[in-house]
């Protein structure tokens, strides 16, 4: 089976960093539009497909949203390169994506529970790598539980380093001052890196999202959408 990948320049950074090993975490996005999410999935799936066996995870605050968008574009990324059906399946019960070469890609539901306020629930999970989606959203101990969890399977036969590929919208909380404001200030750790990309960042659908972006009423949410305003 050939993929032929056609990323935008800012989704290209992306792979790129993604496959330096001394980067532990990328955070892509900032701004609507930006092909985040086709992203999360098209990284996740070729992995899944080059490596037999390869384990992975897509994280959101609520599985319920995850399901909504994330699985949806991964419907999207599949259809458009021709996945043959039957090459995948999704297990709704115990919510993952497994493929025919024993690959498999776990949906997890990130919400802070005051029952389980440590995330003691993926303490025993071994992944490959991860991702997570809208990183806004998540409280930031979910992320540190994780890094915990990647580089643990298999990492030495597939030749891949543990990482953890970050989505996100501005919003003053950990990404903020974990990413944007270091990169910003041009302090950001030689261990991270921080794309930005925005709505006409993305040609595959810069105009039309470009007009529903610039008819949003609400000043602040315009500025963060659209312009990718952090302050």
């Amino acid at each position: 089976m050939k993929i032929t990948l056609k990323p935008t320049p800012k989704q290209h950074l992306v792979y790129q960093a993604l496959s330096n090993k001394d980067v532990s975490d990328v955070f892509f996005g900032g701004g609507a539009g930006g092909g985040k999410t086709w992203l999360i999935c098209e990284s996740r799936l070729v992995n899944a497909l080059r490596f037999p066996g390869y384990r992975s995870y897509i994280a959101r605050e609520e599985l319920k949203r995850l399901m909504q968008s994330t699985f949806v574009t991964w419907n999207k990324v599949c259809k458009h390169h021709k996945i043959p059906e039957g090459t995948w399946k999704l297990n709704g019960q115990y919510n993952y994506i497994e493929l025919d070469n024993g690959s498999r890609i776990d949906l997890l539901d990130a919400k802070f529970l005051p029952t389980d306020p440590l995330y003691e629930r993926f303490g025993s999970l071994e992944y490959t790598d991860g991702a997570i989606e809208e990183a806004g959203e998540i409280h930031p101990l979910f992320r540190d539980v994780m890094k915990s969890r990647i580089g643990r399977h298999k990492n030495d036969e597939f030749g891949l380093h543990p990482s953890t590929l970050i989505t996100g919208n501005p919003k003053k909380n950990w990404t903020y001052n974990e990413f944007y404001k270091p990169w910003k200030e041009g302090k950001l750790p030689s261990n991270k890196v921080f794309i930005q990309a925005l709505y006409n960042d993305n040609k595959y659908t810069a105009d039309s999202y470009g007009v529903q972006l610039s008819q949003l009423s609400d000043i602040k949410l315009r500025q963060r959408l659209m312009l990718g305003n952090w302050e």
